[in-house]
Formats: structure tokens, sequence, C-alpha cells
């Protein structure tokens, strides 16, 4: 065997071996990029195969045949070359590739309707021409003018590739460069070397190197099958990164589940169809039903009648505002018990910012609302008692000095009922003489976290004095910071008036007696 034959063959070899993988791909994934590199690729091994027979023919007559049926492999690739090239970069004037394309279908159509051939007009006589130490047969005859057009078909592929090539890298985007570098460089450059060794078929003596006009699409297959295996190689990193993500997603969801499971109160998650996608165990065990009976709207069989409706209109509002919201309604419990819940939803995003769905929390505010119930219970009876006895209730906050009173104190100190109170403005209704004795006496019972019990007066803004009987304590947070000062004020005027008429009453009793005593020692 000779080294041409060798040489042709492993030459044919590598294009199948390069297909092998795209014809697979093209069957799993049917991009059509795939099919045209295929299609090249037969076209590439089709002129291989031409050269290989031209080289080993033996008469004119099958020299000129084989040279004839060459324009077939040569129009299937220029052809897949622009639907490789305008697929894959997606970029190119389509009326170049049809052009191209037009002028190379003309270059067939006259190669079989004028024999011999497109190159040829006339071949007289093959004469031997020494390729790689062998001799292959060389055609000599008259060059056909018709054989200028696969120059001009060449030229408007080469320009259709360059400026598809120029289109792609001016999108400054690193992958688009390079298939323009690669894929359109490499066509460029090896399209002008085939032109050139093309043009030596039609030359009235022809050289050897004339019959490596295929091995420059061999390198344009190479460098596209290069460029297909870079993206497939892309694509399984992509893929490894795709599942090492799901892989951790899982874990993270495992984890999810573990410390949902674990919390403390109910929690539920919901998608962007506003349905429910996840309970946890609390909110199972809570409600004794499944997970199938929970899923989309299931839940909402649980919610008391009276309750539905604004839970309702509240979720829906806050979903297509994407806002947090915070609802009380009544769930009904496994034991038939219907129980108040404090729910709180927020929105929740995935890692492209993209809305999700929401996530609530819920807790069971029963007992809480219960002892809210009794304790508001327990003050109006305190309030009632305190009225009832005139006696005017107040709350000083020793952290912010805020103080609440009771309607009666308010009253009692003319207060309006909705203006906010503190310390000051209850300091500004004492009596200036009496100001400092208060403020000394209200802070030392604060210091030492004990007791007081005071008198003083109060000028109002109407111009009224009443006298005040004061009584107060200082209770200590039960998270041990700050405190509260209690008192109840008590509105000792008459007695203090009594008091000073008894005593003026006195004081004219005892000028009396003075006077008859006088009158008796006269």
């Amino acid at each position: 065997m000779s080294l041409i034959t060798i040489v042709w063959s492993v030459l044919i070899g590598a294009c199948v071996a390069m297909a092998l993988p795209q014809v697979l791909i093209w069957i799993w994934q049917r991009r059509i990029v795939h099919l045209f590199f295929v299609i090249l690729t037969a076209g590439v091994i089709a002129l291989l195969s031409n050269e290989l027979a031209l080289m080993r023919s033996s008469s004119v007559e099958q020299f000129a045949r084989v040279l004839q049926w060459r324009q077939l492999p040569l129009f299937v690739m220029f052809v897949a070359i622009i639907g490789f090239v305008r697929l894959y970069f997606g970029t190119g004037r389509w009326w170049l590739g049809i052009t191209a394309c037009g002028v190379r279908l003309a270059c067939l159509v006259i190669n079989f309707a004028l024999p011999p051939n497109l190159y040829f007009r006339e071949i007289t006589i093959l004469r031997p021409v020494y390729l790689l130490g062998d001799t292959v047969s060389g055609p000599v005859g008259v060059v056909s003018p018709w054989s200028h057009l696969t120059e001009l078909s060449s030229f408007f592929l080469l320009a259709f590739v360059v400026d598809a090539s120029i289109s792609l890298w001016q999108q400054g985007k690193p992958e688009a460069r390079r298939r323009a570098l690669i894929i359109g460089g490499s066509i460029t450059s090896y399209e002008v070397l085939a032109a050139g060794l093309g043009m030596l078929v039609h030359l009235r003596s022809m050289s050897a190197l004339a019959y490596f006009v295929s091995l420059p699409f061999v390198a344009i297959l190479a460098a596209m099958a290069f460029e297909l295996s870079y993206d497939l190689f892309a694509a399984l990193h992509i893929s490894q990164k795709l599942q090492l993500s799901e892989a951790s997603l899982r874990e993270s969801e495992k984890r999810f589940r573990i410390v949902a499971d674990s919390a403390p109160v109910l929690i539920w998650m919901s998608g962007t169809d506003k349905l429910c996608t996840f309970f946890n165990e609390p909110w199972l065990e809570f409600t004794g039903r499944t997970i199938e009976q929970e899923m989309g709207n299931g839940w909402a069989e649980g919610v008391h009648p009276d309750d539905f409706q604004r839970c309702l209109q509240t979720y829906v509002a806050a979903f297509d505002a994407r806002q947090p919201f915070v609802m009380q309604y009544r769930l009904k419990r496994h034991d038939g018990e219907y129980r108040w819940i404090s729910d709180n939803g927020v929105p929740r995003y995935d890692a492209q910012k993209n809305f999700a769905g929401y996530i609530g929390s819920c807790l069971d505010i029963t007992e809480l609302l219960r002892k809210e119930e009794a304790l508001r219970e327990f003050e109006e009876r305190v309030v009632l008692a305190a009225e009832a006895a005139h006696l005017g209730v107040w709350e000083l906050d020793t952290a912010t000095n805020d103080v609440w009173m009771s309607d009666s104190a308010r009253a009692l100190f003319q207060f309006d009922s909705q203006m906010p109170l503190n310390d000051a403005a209850l300091q500004n209704r004492v009596h200036p003489e009496d100001r400092v004795l208060r403020d000394s006496t209200i802070k030392r019972a604060i210091g030492t976290q004990g007791e007081y019990e005071i008198e003083y007066r109060l000028l109002l803004p109407d111009g009224n004095l009443r006298w005040i009987h004061g009584r107060g304590r200082c209770v200590t947070r039960e998270s041990g910071k700050g405190a509260r000062l209690i008192g109840v004020s008590i509105d000792i005027t008459p007695q203090k008036l009594a008091e000073t008429e008894a005593l003026q009453h006195r004081e004219e009793l005892g000028h009396l007696s003075r006077v008859a005593v006088m009158g008796e020692l006269a």
C-alpha cells in the first residue's frame, strides 16, 4: 500500500471520527448546527475520496468523469459551511450566503451540462505527477472559462464568513470572540488556501499541490470540531455544577425541613400561584391532618368560617403587593377546638432575586389573648373601684417618663382624655411652691424602689387650687430592666377646707375666751 493511500485513508478516518460524536449529539439534542457539521464532514470525505480516485485514474475518460463529480461534494460543503456559520454565530448577511450558494449551484449545473467538466473544455492526455514518493495522474488539456465561477463563489463565501465573524466579534463577549477567532479565522484562512490550490486544477500544467485542495477543509473541520467539543465540555461542566447545585439544594432543603419540623411554631410555604406547597410537622400535628390534605387550599378548611373571608383578603392583598403581613384568625385544632393563631408571612426570593412565593410562621396565641382579656378585666375592675372611691390612678414609666392616667385622674388634673402625658406635664400642674417637695419625693421612691406618701397642691388651668394626697409604690419589671411607679391621687380639698375652717373657729373661740377673761379681770 502506497503512502498516498495511507495518508488519505487516515484523513478520511479522522473525518469519520470527528463526525460520529456530532451525529450522536444531533440525534440526542436535534441541534441543526451539528447536522450541518455532519453534512460538511460527509462532503470532505467525498472530496478526499474523489482526490484519491483522480490520482489513481488510468484513462482520460475515467479522470474526466471523476473530476466532473468533484463539484457535488464542493457544493454540499459550501451549503454546510454557510448554514453552520449562520446558526452557530447567529450573525452574517443572508444575501451573501445565498449568493455564494447560488453561484456554486450554477457551477454544479454547468459542470454537468458542459462535458467533460467545469474545469476543462477538453482533456487530451494524462501525464505522470510525482507526489509523496509515488506517481499519480495529472491532466493536460484546454481550460474552460466557466472555471472562474468557482473563484467567484469562493469570494462570496469568504465575504459571508468575514462579515459574520466581524459582527460576532463586535458583540464583545469572550465566548463570541473565541468563536469568531477560531472558526471564522480558520475558515477564512483555509478557504483562501483552498481557493488558491483549486485554481491549479484548471491550469494548463497541473501541479501536485492541486491534490491538497481537501486538506484545508479537513483543517476547517478540526477547528469546528474543537469548538463544538469545547461547547460540549462546557455544557458538561455546567451540568456538573448544576448537579452539585441540585445536591446542595437538596441538602439545604433537608436541613430546612429538619429545622422547620423542630421549630416550636407552625410553618407554611406557598408558590407563585398563591397555593401552599409545604407545612411542617408541628402544623400537621396541630391540625391532625396529612400534608396531602393541607396542600394547595386544603388548609383553609380548618379556618373558622367567620374569619375566612378576612383572612383570604389579607393574604391576597399582601401577596399581590409583595408585602409582609400579620393577621389573626381561628384555626381548628385536632380536637375540634378553634384556637386563635397569629400568622406572620413574608415574601421569599430565589438566588436570582426572582419572586418565589411566601413563607410564614404561625403561633397559637389563645392563652395569651385569654391572659390579656383577664388582665384587661382586672384593670377595669380596679379603675371602677378607684373611681367609686374617688381615686385617680396613674402609672409612670421610669425609663421613658411617659404617664398613663385613668379617666378620673385626668379629670382631677384637668387633662384632656386624648392628650399624651409625661412626668413633666404632671409636674406643671403642681403648685410652684410644692414642686420641689413632690419631685424629691418621687425621685426618692424610684431610687430606693420603695413607697411614698405626700400631700401637695395643684394649680389648675382654671385658676382653682386643689389639695392632693398621693400614695405610690415603685414596682420593678420582671425582666429587671426599668421600673414603674404606680400611684393614686385623692382630692382632699374639702378636708383641707374643713380643717382650715375648724382652725379659724378655734382661733375665734380662743379669742373670745381671752376677751371674756379680760372682762372678768376688769
